[in-house]
This record gives C-alpha cells, sequence and structure tokens, in this order.
C-alpha cells in the first residue's frame, strides 16, 4: 500500500509540474507565431515477461527469464514458479536468473517488480522416480510403459541403468525419459538387451532433465543381444562424460565389449555434447537408415574404417560442430565396403595408412578429407610385391565427381593413394584427387606422390584432375605397373613433374590429357628402362618426355620397335640417349627398330635437357632392319661422349651393319660428328638434311 500511495504522489506531482511548465511555456509564447508541443505521457514501469530458458527442470534447475522493465536490484524483484517463490540471483532490467525453489509445481513464471506483476511461460517441474534406480542393475526381461499420456515426461533417471545377464528391457512407444547426472543413462553388458522401438506418430524420447547439452551420458550397447534396438528414437541433451570404452564422449554408442552390435532406424540424435554416434573398431552397426544426427558439438559420427559400409545415404548428418564423419584407422580385409554418398566429408583423422585388402568401393558424389600423415593403401605393408586382393573402385560423373583431398589445403598436406593390386576393378573416374605427397607411401619408394602404382598394380583413370601433389601426379614406381585406359585426365600445379614413370611405360599416357599447367617439372620424367619386352608407341603430349638413364647409369638399349608420333619432344639428361640393339661389344644383329616420321609443320625433336654441344649421347643404331626411318626430325646436342666400345660419337652413330632412312632433317651441335659410323659394314640413306655446328663435321667416313 505504500508503495503504491508514494507512487500516487509521486505521479500526482508529475502532472503538477507538468501544469506549471506547460503555463510558463504558454504564457512566455503568447506572443509568439507557434505554440510549442507538450508530451505528459507518463513512462511505462510495468514488468513483461518474453521468454524463460529452460522451459522444464528438477528442483534446483538454473532458469534464466527475459522481459523488460526489472529491476538492476536483485531484492527489488520477486519471481514464483507457480505461486512458490524463489531467490533471484543476479538481475538486469532485462534479465533476471533464479533457481527452481523447493516444493515448487509446475505452472507460470510470475515476476512482480514494485507492485506490478507480469506473468510468464509454464515452466514444468520434473520429479525423480526414485523407483527405477532403486533396481538400477536389471537382471530379468522388464518393459517401461508409458505412464503418462501426451508429451509429459513418463520416468526421471539420475543414476546408471545396467541391462545385464541376457536380459531386455524394453521401452513403449511414447514413453518420454529425462535423465541428469554424470552417470545416468542407460548401459547393455554381459548379454543385455536395450529395445526401444517407437512409432512415427508416438516416439520415444530420451532427454536431459534441463535443455542443455551434457545433462546425462548417453544411450551405450555393449553387447550383442539380437534385439538391441533404436527405432523412432530421439536422444538429446546427452554426452556429458566419456565412456570407459570409447575415451569418447557421445549420446548413443557401441563399445567394443563382447563385438557389440545394435541397429538404429529413423532416429533423432541431436543437441548432445560430443560425438552423436560413436562406434568402437569391434562393434557392428547392424542396421543404420534414415536418421538426423544434428547440433552435437563434435562429429555426428565416429566410428572404424571397416564400418564405413553401415552407414546409408537417406540419413542427414549436416549442422553439427564438426561437419563431417570421423574415420579412425583399421583395415578392411574380410568382407568388402561400399562407402554410400553422404552430405558430410568422410575425414580421415588419424596420421596413418589405412590399408585396403578387400574391395572398396566409393559413390559418386563422395568427399574425402585426409589428416596430415593418412592415405589409402592398397595391399600388405611390406616392400615386396605379394599378391594382393584389395581393389579401390572410386567412379563418379562429370556432375558428381569424388574428392580426394587433404584436411587443409596446399601441396602435400596427406599422404595420397597407393595401388599395390592388379584388381581390374581399380579405378580413378571422374575424381578430383589434389594435396597428396607429403610423404612416401611404399617401403620401396622413392618419391612422393598424389598417386603411386607399385609392383604389377593397375588402375584405370579417366576424367580426374590430379593436382597440388607435393611430390609427382602420379608415380610409377615399378616397370609392372599399368595405368590401364588413361583418358583425358588433368595433372596440374604438382610440386614436381604430372608423371615419373619408366620408358617401357610411356605408351600408355594420352595425347588429350593436359599435363602442362603450373608443375614444378614441365615434362613427363621417364626412367630409360631397356625395351625388350613389347614394341613401344610414344604419342605426342603437350610436355617434353625427359629420358634419365636406366637406374644401373647406362643409355636406353632398344630391342623391339619404336614408333614416334609427329610432333613429339623427347629431352634426354646427360649420359642418356637411344641405342638400338643390345648392350655389347659384337656386331649381333638386332631387331630394335626406330620409326621417326615427323611432319614439316610438327617435327620430332630428339634434344638434351640444355642447349649446347654435347649435352646427351645420341642415337645408336645397331639394327639392320628397312624399318629404321627418321623423317621431319631435329636431333641437337648429342655426342656427349663415346657410344660404342668400338667407337662412334655423334648425334647419330651408325655401328655395324646398322641402316638408317633419314630425311628432311636437322643434325647439330653435336660434340662430335653430325652422324658417325663404327666397325663398318652399316648403311646410310638420306635426302634434304641440313647439318648444322656439329664439332667434327657433318658426317663420318664409312
Amino acid at each position: 500500500m505504500k508503495n503504491s500511495l508514494v507512487k500516487r504522489r509521486r505521479f500526482g506531482l508529475g502532472k503538477l509540474m507538468g501544469f506549471i511548465i506547460s503555463f510558463i511555456i504558454v504564457s512566455c509564447s503568447s506572443s509568439g507565431d507557434s505554440e510549442p508541443v507538450v508530451d505528459d505521457e507518463p513512462v511505462n514501469t510495468t514488468p513483461t515477461v518474453t521468454g524463460i530458458s529452460p522451459t522444464n527442470g528438477l528442483v534446483g534447475t538454473e532458469v534464466t527469464i527475459t522481459g523488460t522493465n526489472f529491476s538492476n536490484t536483485t531484492s527489488e524483484n520477486t519471481v514464483s514458479f507457480n505461486g512458490t517463490n524463489t531467490t533471484v540471483t543476479s538481475s538486469s532490467t532485462t534479465q533476471l536468473v533464479v533457481n527452481v525453489p523447493d516444493n515448487a509445481t509446475s505452472g507460470p513464471i510470475s515476476v512482480m517488480v514494485d507492485g506490478e506483476t507480469a506473468n510468464g511461460p509454464s515452466f514444468t517441474v520434473i520429479t525423480a522416480n526414485a523407483s527405477l534406480c532403486d533396481q538400477s542393475t536389471i537382471t530379468e526381461n522388464t518393459t517401461w510403459e508409458d505412464v503418462v499420456p501426451g508429451n509429459e515426461i513418463d520416468y526421471v533417471v539420475q543414476c546408471e541403468i545396467s541391462i545385464m545377464d541376457n536380459a531386455l528391457l524394453t521401452i513403449a512407444p511414447g514413453v518420454i525419459i529425462a535423465f541428469e547426472g554424470d552417470n545416468s543413462g542407460i548401459f547393455t553388458s554381459e548379454g543385455g538387451g536395450l529395445k526401444a522401438i517407437g512409432t512415427e506418430s508416438d516416439p520415444i524420447k530420451f532427454i536431459g532433465t534441463s535443455e542443455n547439452k551434457g545433462v546425462w551420458k548417453g544411450v551405450y550397447f555393449g553387447s550383442n543381444h539380437p534385439e538391441n534396438r533404436l527405432e523412432y528414437v530421439t536422444v538429446m541433451h546427452a554426452g556429458r562424460s566419456a565412456s570407459g570404452q570409447s575415451g569418447e564422449k557421445g549420446a548413443v554408442q557401441l563399445s567394443r565389449q563382447e563385438d557389440s552390435k545394435a541397429a538404429i532406424v529413423n532416429c533423432t540424435i541431436m543437441d548432445n555434447d560430443g560425438y552423436g554416434l560413436f562406434v568402437t573398431d569391434e562393434s557392428d552397426l547392424e542396421v543404420f537408415s534414415n536418421n538426423m544426427i544434428s547440433d552435437n558439438d563434435d562429429a555426428p559420427v565416429g566410428l572404424f574404417f571397416n564400418q564405413l559400409g553401415a552407414l546409408d545415404d537417406d540419413s542427414d548428418y549436416q549442422g553439427n560442430g564438426n561437419d563431417y564423419v570421423e574415420v579412425r584407422e583399421n583395415e578392411i580385409e574380410d568382407d568388402g565396403v561400399n562407402m554410400p554418398f553422404l552430405n558430410v566429408p568422410y575425414r580421415f583423422v588419424e596420421s596413418k595408412k589405412y590399408n585396403i585388402k578387400n574391395a572398396l568401393v566409393i559413390a559418386a558424389g563422395n568427399v574425402l578429407e585426409f589428416s596430415n600423415g593418412a592415405g589409402f593403401r592398397l595391399g600388405e605393408q611390406s616392400s615386396d610385391c605379394a599378391n594382393t586382393s584389395g581393389s579401390l573402385d572410386a567412379s563418379g560423373t562429370m556432375e558428381n565427381p569424388i574428392t580426394f583431398r587433404g584436411v587443409t589445403a596446399g601441396k602435400g598436406t596427406w599422404l595420397g593413394i597407393g595401388f599395390n593390386s592388379s584388381s581390374p576393378n581399380n579405378k580413378l573416374i571422374y575424381c578430383n584427387i589434389s594435396g597428396g605427397g607429403s610423404s612416401k607411401l611404399y617401403n620401396a619408394s622413392d618419391f612422393n606422390a598424389n598417386i603411386t602404382l607399385q609392383c604389377d598394380s593397375r588402375a584405370t583413370i579417366q576424367n580426374s584432375e590430379i593436382t597440388d601433389s607435393g611430390g609427382f601426379g602420379i608415380y610409377m614406381l615399378d616397370d609392372d605397373a599399368l595405368l590401364e585406359d588413361f583418358q583425358e585426365n588433368t595433372l596440374i600445379n604438382n610440386e614436381l613433374a604430372p608423371i615419373w614413370m619408366h620408358l617401357p611405360q610411356v605408351d600408355q599416357l594420352d595425347g588429350a590429357s593436359t599435363y602442362a599447367e603450373g608443375n614444378g617439372r614441365p615434362y613427363i620424367q621417364v626412367e630409360g628402362d631397356a625395351i625388350t619386352e613389347a614394341d613401344l608407341l610414344i604419342k605426342k603430349l603437350e610436355v617434353p618426355y625427359r629420358i634419365e638413364t636406366e637406374e644401373s647409369g647406362r643409355e636406353t638399349y632398344v630391342e623391339k620397335a619404336i614408333t614416334i608420333e609427329a610432333g613429339t619432344i623427347l629431352e634426354f639428361e646427360t649420359g642418356a640417349g637411344l641405342v638400338l640393339g643390345s648392350p655389347g661389344v659384337d656386331c649381333i644383329p638386332t631387331t630394335g627398330s626406330l620409326n621417326a616420321q615427323g611432319t614439316s609443320d610438327e617435327p620430332i625433336l630428339f634434344r638434351g635437357t640444355t642447349e649446347g654441344q654435347g649435352t646427351w649421347l645420341g642415337i645408336g643404331i645397331n639394327s639392320s632392319t628397312g624399318t629404321n626411318f627418321m623423317n621431319y626430325c631435329v636431333v641437337s646436342g648429342g655426342g656427349a661422349e663415346q657410344m660404342y666400345n668400338a667407337g662412334g660419337q655423334g648425334n647419330i652413330v651408325i655401328h655395324c651393319e646398322g641402316s638408317l632412312t633419314i630425311e628432311n632433317s636437322t643434325i647439330k651441335d653435336s660434340a662430335g660428328w653430325g652422324i658417325d659410323f663404327v666397325q663398318g659394314g652399316n648403311s646410310l640413306s638420306q635426302s634434304n638434311n641440313t647439318f648444322e655446328n656439329n664439332s667434327s663435321g657433318n658426317t663420318a667416313s664409312n
């Protein structure tokens, strides 16, 4: 009453002062042309409540009330829960913080300030069900029924519900359970099972006693009971502390005890601390379909490499703190894995090689991200070439390519992909592979690369982008490896060359692929292995082939037919060269041949890696076949040293009964002869050739 009287007096005084001021102003301005406007409306000081958070909880739960016209002085605000007063712990003009008082009941919250009262939304006071925790260990088949109809809490659990001894806990449709506490949750072990099957119209809900993440621990399956199943279940506010089995926080977990297993169908897992779902390495996610996992603080799902096939493309994994499915390392060994398309990336988080010893099939459109030190490797970890049955089929489409990339952008941020398998199912089609080559993939590797092929492995690579490697785009470690049906690929911006390969493998490349842009070494790097097994076609590419010596350090011997397309450029390192015939000093005829026919517009170039005389060995002809033909070729910079034991130094050296027809060509900058002859009996047919700047002369005497 006193407050109201004071208020009325203040209001009356305010009106009187307003009248006096108005009178003075009007009197003073009566001789003027305009009259002032006086606003004598009183200021509204009535409080309002616009919201509360949370809207339910146990006694003692902290509640934040938002609104207007509260007092900054806590003692001047009176708050009640359905008529039961509580103490205000902090206040401002727009926010009050209180705790649910003892003996509170569900109903509206009200706030009174200076005698004015505002009613707010209803708050539901949750009452703990002590009887559940009195029987927290379930060893007999038990059913929890829907005891409170509608969207009301049926049970409150503040303890660990443990299901053991092959018992089954069945939770009926519509049941709502509120959990609170460090260890509160439902756990199966020792054969115990949990069967929680709701319906679309009557789902089961596992929630916290307040609407905060991490109020309770979660639902953990630590058994292989055949009826472990969550269907039409909502799991919220869990992840309070880490599991002793996984060491991770998560709302729903399958632990490694007893090779646990469970089915999860049509469930919503959201608003949790940690993972939405975590599956340990020996567990079995039997069925997983049409679930929604969102707004969890960590990843929606954490699981292991060989479990990826358990997920489905109808579930929604977006909107979590880490928007990717986290993949831990182990091996794909006993069963193959089909990786479905997800609406978030797969992230391979361990800095290890993920070994593929069985079939891995990746659906179009997927994004795979790798931590530094992570990568795919088909086959065993040993350095030998034991046959392996692993395969990798990553077949994307033009509209939905498959992406392999590092977690961080840049060159060499992850290992790359290694093939040690001759499976015909190894395919990279419409793939974008970038940022690999942080280190070597196999023990025998000398180089890093986005893609490494070891031993007699093979892979089909088509319509793919291979970029930003910390080494080579593709590294053909062994000369038995095969790029099968290599077509229309883009190899750009790699730290070294687009491809490193052996000379007998160069016919596996295609002229429609792109090799030129932004690579640190703008050429195909080729180890000059002998051509002894099969004929070889060297195709015109947009970059040169740069040919090194053989691994032993000697020039390349050719015992089969080499055909070179017009416009091809071959560059030779110091000491490298092409020699038709077998290594030896005698004049045994050989079947090796060279057919290099360019055109006036597209000549074939044979040159050293640097300009000048004698920067490479040259071309040796120790073959009497009539198919040795050079037309519209430019041969420059050879003659670095004597080619045969019997002598010979020049751009071209014809040995013993060697035979060559050369026309319309330029032979220049030799450190010896333009064309030299060794040991007689050889044959040269030439016409319309140009000789320039050859140290010993143009053509030696035959």
